[in-house]
């Protein structure tokens, strides 16, 4: 997210507390599963490092992708090897000789209802170098009680994700199937600056012939809570935010104080609205909250009827039920004055164009300029229909782990699944991972790892994912 460090931290914080809740705030159930039915976790490091897709994502891992500038040239020669080697038809395009995109598609009986495995090469540029145990791009292991862990900027996001979708169709060509219908791979660059006119965007405007058939999508954004180490839940990600993001200058740090602490007040007079999914997602989370805010959310009108309740929740529940503005420090420019950011979170229903507007007569108001850094589309849920849809849910309930199965709502990311649900797709995030949230805490921070038998659990899942909605009819 190209905003400054410290509103980048907070609303990473603010993104990951969910996770949180599950993993820490849920203590009684985790002591009742204690003294319950002990168990001590034990895992073969030896065939997880031998496994083919830990040797691919410590491959991948090596090449570096930041964005920016986001050169995708040397990823996209590395998928272009795996899918020369599984006799997969691919396609190299776009229009940045230093971004290219990379299309493949294993072909079904019908194009038609096609199915598209969407990741992103790029990756978030690995800042404070000095705080890396391993460096970023060498695709290394760890050691002592970190030894089951392998570090590399875009672990977790999302090259591991990548990786998955390809051995997934893969294990379908290497067993002859035939899916029903086509399966498409898309490694797209520019995902990281909110440009999807670098990727996914540039396909659908200029080479919708690459799509063909597409109706659904699988991509990131999808959260699995863990309990110690286990699965708890299986969230599917189907509605996010939409996301305005802005730079506004002056000369003085006065006025953009001034600036600052208006967007504050205006934060805290928005009214409560509960949309239909976050009630539904506020359902299938509750019980498993052990804080008082999670167990409160599960009879979200009796927040709606009680401000002073709902203002002083914590903002991860909060900002569920309303619109969300936060703001940065205000701070110096190398070109002179100072400058804020600020960052305005838009539920369904609250356009874009229209929160762009607004800030834009704020700052001109006060004689302060504004620049867009970003601004996604408007938001949009992803119906929960279709069997596509059918078979990622009935593939999670039959999952050995047992885990539930609900709708995750993201109010602090972004994912491609904002231009695409805008579009007419139905696309959701899936994550087939047992990530903690103290690993997740790792993303767009230093030493961004993954547990590596855990990542080879969660490439079998997805295969298992992948092949149920290829053979259903």
């Amino acid at each position: 997210m190209p905003i400054d460090r410290n509103l980048r931290r907070r609303l990473f914080l603010y993104g990951g507390a969910i996770l949180l809740a599950a993993a820490v705030m849920a203590a009684p159930r985790i002591v009742t599963r204690m003294f319950s039915a002990p168990k001590v976790a034990s895992w073969d490091l030896d065939a997880a490092m031998a496994d083919e897709g830990s040797r691919l994502l410590a491959e991948y891992l090596r090449i570096d992708t930041s964005n920016p500038p986001g050169r995708t040239v040397e990823a996209v020669a590395f998928w272009r090897r795996l899918f020369e080697c599984e006799g997969l038809p691919f396609t190299v395009a776009g229009d940045d000789p230093d971004r290219p995109i990379f299309v493949g598609r294993l072909p079904g009986r019908s194009r038609a209802g096609a199915l598209l495995l969407l990741h992103h090469m790029d990756v978030h540029p690995p800042d404070d170098l000095e705080a890396w145990t391993v460096p970023p791009f060498a695709g290394r292991m760890g050691t002592k009680r970190n030894m089951f862990y392998l570090y590399g900027r875009g672990a977790i996001d999302m090259k591991n994700i990548g990786i998955a979708h390809f051995l997934s169709m893969a294990d379908l060509r290497r067993n002859g199937i035939v899916p029903e219908r086509d399966i498409v791979f898309v490694a797209e660059p520019g995902e990281e600056t909110f440009t999807p006119q670098a990727g996914i965007g540039w396909l659908v405007e200029k080479r919708p012939d690459l799509l063909d058939g597409v109706t659904d999508v699988f991509t990131e954004g999808g959260i699995n809570e863990v309990l110690t180490t286990d699965l708890d839940r299986f969230g599917i990600e189907v509605l996010q935010k939409a996301n305005v993001g802005v730079t506004v200058t002056g000369d003085r740090k006065e006025p953009l104080d001034a600036f600052k602490a208006f967007v504050d007040q205006k934060d805290r007079s928005f009214a409560p609205r509960l949309l239909p999914e976050m009630n539904e997602f506020l359902q299938f989370i509750g019980p498993s909250r052990g804080d008082s805010w999670g167990r409160l959310g599960m009879n979200p009108r009796q927040l709606l009827g009680n401000p002073s309740l709902l203002n002083s929740m914590p903002d991860v529940y909060r900002s569920l039920l309303r619109d969300s503005l936060y703001t940065g420090d205000v701070v110096p420019r190398k070109a002179g004055g100072y400058e804020l950011e600020v960052v305005w979170m838009l539920l369904p229903g609250s356009p874009v164009k229209a929160a762009r507007a607004e800030m834009e007569r704020w700052a001109a108001e006060r004689g302060l300029a504004l620049q867009v850094r970003f601004a996604t589309d408007d938001s949009v849920a992803s119906p929960r229909t279709g069997r596509v849809w059918e078979a990622l849910v009935r593939s999670l309930e039959l999952d050995p782990a047992r885990a539930d199965v609900g709708i995750y709502i993201l109010t602090a990311s972004y994912t491609s699944s904002s231009y695409l649900r805008a579009h007419g797709y139905r696309s959701y995030g899936v994550s087939t991972f047992t990530i903690n949230v103290f690993d997740a805490a790792h993303a767009h921070h230093p030493d961004e790892r993954i547990h590596l038998p855990f990542f080879v659990e969660g490439v079998s899942r997805m295969k298992r994912i992948v092949r149920e909605v290829a053979t259903s009819p």
